[in-house]
C-alpha cells in the first residue's frame, strides 16, 4: 500500500469511527427518552461504545493499515454493527425508522474504502434486517414492506456503483503514478523532494543507479542523517538559498555525493522551490551524474599543468608554485632558490637515434634528477629537454653541491638503443636575493636563466650562480634580432608542407604550412631555433605575415597547376604575438585577395594556451576571423587549460589531437579513452578532428576506429618542400604516401 491510499485509508476509518461514535451517542439519547425506565441500562454499554468508538480515531492506523491481514480482520467490524442494529431496532419503539438511517450510514462508509461486492454483500444483510423489522416494528403490509425493500435496494445499487466508481478512479490514479515512476525509474537523473526540515519525502527510483541506494533506504530520512558532517554547512547553505527563491524559482549547482560503495559522485543539482506550493510543500532536486564530464575536465586540466612524457609539473605549474613561494618567501623574510637544467646537446639525440630514443631519455635523465631533490622541492618539466627545481628556505651557495649531485647523476651512461650515451647538464641558479635586492618570480626565472646559458657558454657539463653581468647576454640577444632582420631581408626563411589526410582513405586534404631557416652557416634549421627568440623580440608578426602569404599563393599556384588540387587546403600556425597583433585580420584579408583564394581554403590554428591567456579579446579575434570566412582550428588540443565551457562558445572548426595523446594511444587504454572522449567532444559541437604526430600504422588503425576524422604525422608524410606536394597530388590515391 502507497502512502497516498495509506492517508486515505486513514482518513475514511477515522470520519467512519466519529459517524459510529456520533451514532451511538444519538441511540444513547434515544433509549433515555424513549425506552422504559427498566430498560436503561442498555446506557451503560451505549456510553463505553462511544468511548471506545472515540478512542478509535487517535488509534494508529497508519501503521495497522499497511498490514493486508489487519485490513481484512478489519471488515468485521462493519459486520459486527449489523446484530447491533438490529437487536436496537428491536427494541426502540422506533427501531425499523433509527435502523434504515444507521443502515444507510453504514453502506456509506463501506463504500468509501471496501470492494463493490463487499458493499452489495453489507447492504444485502442489512436489507434483510431491515425487512424483517418492517412488519414487526412498523406494521407494515406486504406491499409497504415491498416498496420500502426495493428502495433500500436502490440504496445499496448506489453505494455499490459508488464503490466501483472508486476503485476506477483508484486504478487511474495508479496507473498514472506507475507511469511517473516508470519514467522516473528510466531516467538518468534522479528526483528528490525535500521538505522544509530537511526529510526526503519522495525518491525516485533511478537514485539506486545514481547513488547505489534504495529508496526504502532513503525515505523518509533527514538529509543530515545522510550526508556526512563536513558536507552539513553546504547543505544548509543550499536549503536557505532554495527557501529564498519565489514559488517556483531554480537554481543549479554542482557538487558531490557519496555513493553508497564510498566513491564519490559528481552531480548537477537542479533545485526548484515548491514549499508553499499545498500540493507538493517541499523542494525539488534533480541530479544528473556529470562524473564523465567532471573526469574529462580534470584529465585536461591535470594535462595542462603536468608533463604527460615524465608526470611531473610543467611549465604552468612550475610558474604558479614560483609565485607563491616567492610572496610566502617575502612575508617570511626567506630566501626562494630555482636551478633551471638544460640537457646538452639533445637534439643530436632525437636526430641520430630518433624521437623515441629521446623520450626514454628525457624520462630517465627525470628519474635521476628527482632522486637527488627533497620531498619539498618542486622539479617540473619546462618543455624539450628543460628542467627547473624550486628550493625553499636555501641560499644559493647551498644549492651548489646540489648541482654537483646532478651533473655527477646524469653524467652516468644510459643504454638507449643498444648503445651507451652519455649526456651532461648546463645548470643555472639563482635566489630572489642574488643581486643584493629581493626580485620578483618572472626575474627570478629569467636571472636562472641567464645563468644557464652563462654555463653553455662556458663549456657546459657544468653549473653557474647568477650574477648581475650577466645582463651581458641581451646583448646578445641584440645580435639574435639582426640575425633574423638579414633571414627576412635575404628570403633566408623557407615554406614546407606536411600532409594533412582523410583517415579512412590516406586521400590529402590538406597541408600544413611549416617554416624553417636556411642559415647561411648551420644550414637548415628547424623552428625550435629561431621562433622563441622571435617570438621574443616581435619578429614574429612579420614572419608569420610572410608565411601566411607564401602559404596563400602556394595554394593558388597548386590548383591553377593541378586539378587534383582543386578541394586541397592549406593551414597555417598563428603564434601568440601574431594573435595578440591588432593588423591580424587586415593581414589575412590581403593575404587571402593578393593569393585570389575563397576563405574556406584557409585553416588558422591556434594553441590553447593561447585563447585561454585572454578569452575575451581572443573570441572578439576569432569572431572577426570567421566573419571573414576561414576556418578555424585549435592546435595541441589538451596541452593547454581546456575548459568545455568555454570551447563551446568559440567559432572553431577543427580540434587537433596532440602528439602527446596519440604516441600509446594503441597500448594505454587511458589514452583510447581520452581521445575518445575528445572525438566525442567534436561530434557533439560538430567539430572536426585531426591527429597529430601519427607515426605507425597500429595508432592509424586505432584512431580511425575511435572516429577521427583526419591524420597528420610521419606515417604520411613529412614536411616537404611544394613540388613535392605537388607530384603527391598527381600520384594514384593508393600510392600516396612520403
Amino acid at each position: 500500500m502507497d502512502d497516498h491510499t495509506a492517508d486515505y485509508w486513514v482518513r475514511q476509518i477515522r470520519i467512519g469511527a466519529t459517524v459510529a461514535a456520533v451514532v451511538t451517542a444519538i441511540g444513547g439519547v434515544r433509549v433515555t427518552m424513549a425506552w422504559a425506565q427498566n430498560a436503561r441500562w442498555w446506557l451503560l454499554l451505549v456510553a463505553l461504545a462511544v468511548v471506545a468508538q472515540l478512542a478509535l480515531v487517535r488509534a494508529p492506523w497508519g501503521r495497522w493499515i499497511r498490514s493486508e491481514r489487519f485490513r481484512s480482520r478489519l471488515l468485521l467490524w462493519w459486520y459486527a454493527e449489523m446484530p447491533i442494529l438490529v437487536l436496537f431496532g428491536v427494541a426502540d419503539p422506533h427501531g425499523a425508522m433509527l435502523y434504515l438511517t444507521a443502515g444507510v450510514l453504514l453502506l456509506i462508509t463501506a463504500a468509501a474504502l471496501w470492494s463493490p461486492r463487499t458493499v452489495v454483500t453489507l447492504g444485502v444483510l442489512t436489507g434483510i434486517g431491515y425487512l424483517i423489522l418492517l412488519p414487526i416494528k412498523a406494521n407494515t403490509g406486504p406491499g409497504a414492506t415491498l416498496v420500502l425493500g426495493a428502495m433500500f435496494a436502490c440504496v445499496v445499487a448506489l453505494t455499490g456503483i459508488n464503490a466501483q466508481s472508486r476503485r476506477r478512479l483508484d486504478a487511474r490514479r495508479r496507473a498514472a503514478e506507475q507511469r511517473a515512476e516508470t519514467l522516473l525509474a528510466a531516467s538518468a537523473d534522479a528526483v528528490l523532494a525535500i521538505g522544509r526540515d530537511g526529510t526526503l519525502q519522495y525518491v525516485s527510483p533511478s537514485v539506486r543507479q545514481l547513488l547505489g541506494y534504495r529508496v526504502a533506504e532513503l525515505s523518509g530520512r533527514r538529509l543530515n542523517e545522510i550526508l556526512p558532517g563536513d558536507r552539513l554547512l553546504e547543505l544548509n547553505d543550499f536549503m536557505a538559498a532554495m527557501l529564498a527563491l519565489p514559488v517556483g524559482g531554480s537554481q543549479r549547482t554542482e557538487t558531490r555525493l557519496r555513493h553508497a560503495d564510498g566513491s564519490w559522485v559528481y552531480v548537477d543539482v537542479m533545485g526548484t522551490n515548491w514549499i508553499h506550493d499545498p500540493d507538493l510543500r517541499a523542494v525539488v532536486v534533480s541530479l544528473r551524474d556529470i562524473s564523465a564530464r567532471r573526469e574529462l575536465e580534470e584529465q585536461l586540466s591535470r594535462q595542462a599543468f603536468t608533463d604527460s612524457l615524465t608526470g611531473m609539473p610543467n611549465r604552468a605549474r612550475f610558474r604558479e608554485r614560483l609565485g607563491d613561494a616567492v610572496t610566502a618567501g617575502a612575508d617570511a623574510d626567506a630566501p626562494v632558490t630555482v636551478l633551471l637544467l638544460d640537457l646538452d646537446d639533445f637534439k643530436l639525440v632525437n636526430d641520430n637515434l630518433g624521437h623515441s630514443a629521446g623520450d626514454e631519455l628525457l624520462t630517465t635523465i627525470a628519474e635521476r634528477v628527482r632522486a637527488q631533490v627533497r620531498p619539498d622541492d618542486v622539479l617540473a618539466r619546462l618543455g624539450g629537454d628543460e628542467f627547473a627545481i624550486l628550493l625553499h628556505d636555501l641560499d644559493p651557495a647551498d644549492a651548489s653541491p646540489l648541482a654537483e649531485r646532478l651533473l655527477a647523476a646524469v653524467r652516468e651512461p644510459i643504454r638507449l638503443a643498444s648503445r651507451d650515451i652519455t649526456c651532461s647538464l648546463s645548470i643555472g641558479i639563482a635566489s630572489t636575493v642574488s643581486s643584493g635586492e629581493r626580485v620578483g618570480a618572472e626575474q627570478l626565472l629569467g636571472n636562472a636563466d641567464l645563468a644557464m646559458y652563462a654555463a653553455k657558454r662556458a663549456g657546459r657539463n657544468a653549473y653557474a650562480i647568477f650574477d648581475p653581468t650577466m645582463t651581458m647576454s641581451v646583448l646578445e640577444e641584440a645580435q639574435q634580432r639582426a640575425d633574423l632582420e638579414h633571414a627576412l631581408e635575404h628570403d633566408e626563411f623557407r615554406v614546407l608542407y606536411q600532409p594533412v589526410v582523410d583517415m579512412n582513405t590516406q586521400r590529402v586534404t590538406a597541408v600544413e604550412a611549416l617554416v624553417r631557416w636556411q642559415h647561411p652557416r648551420d644550414g637548415l634549421l628547424g623552428p625550435y631555433h629561431f621562433i622563441a627568440h622571435a617570438e621574443a623580440n616581435g619578429l614574429i608578426v612579420p614572419l608569420g605575415r610572410w608565411v601566411l602569404r607564401q602559404a596563400c599563393s602556394q595554394l593558388a599556384r597548386w590548383r591553377a597547376e593541378s586539378p587534383a588540387a582543386a578541394g586541397l587546403k592549406v593551414n597555417v600556425n598563428l603564434s601568440a604575438r601574431q594573435f595578440q597583433y591588432a593588423g591580424l585580420v587586415d593581414d589575412v584579408a590581403a593575404a587571402l585577395a593578393d593569393a585570389g583564394l575563397d576563405p574556406a581554403s584557409l585553416t588558422l590554428e591556434i594553441t590553447e594556451s593561447m585563447l585561454m591567456a585572454d578569452i575575451t579579446t581572443a573570441k572578439e579575434t576569432l569572431h572577426a576571423l570567421r566573419r571573414l570566412g576561414v576556418r578555424l582550428a585549435i592546435d595541441d588540443f589538451g596541452t593547454g587549460y581546456s575548459s568545455l565551457s568555454y570551447l563551446k562558445q568559440l567559432p572553431v572548426d577543427v580540434i587537433k589531437i596532440d602528439k602527446t595523446f596519440v604516441d600509446e594511444v594503441h597500448i594505454d587504454e587511458d589514452d583510447v579513452a581520452l581521445v575518445d572522449a575528445v572525438a566525442g567532444l567534436g561530434q557533439a559541437l560538430k567539430m572536426q578532428t585531426v591527429a597529430e604526430g601519427i607515426e605507425s600504422s597500429e595508432q592509424w588503425d586505432t584512431l580511425r576506429r575511435i572516429g577521427i576524422d583526419h591524420g597528420q604525422g610521419y606515417l604520411f608524410g613529412r614536411p616537404v618542400s611544394a613540388g613535392d606536394i605537388a607530384d603527391l597530388l598527381e600520384q594514384p590515391e593508393s600510392v600516396k604516401h612520403l
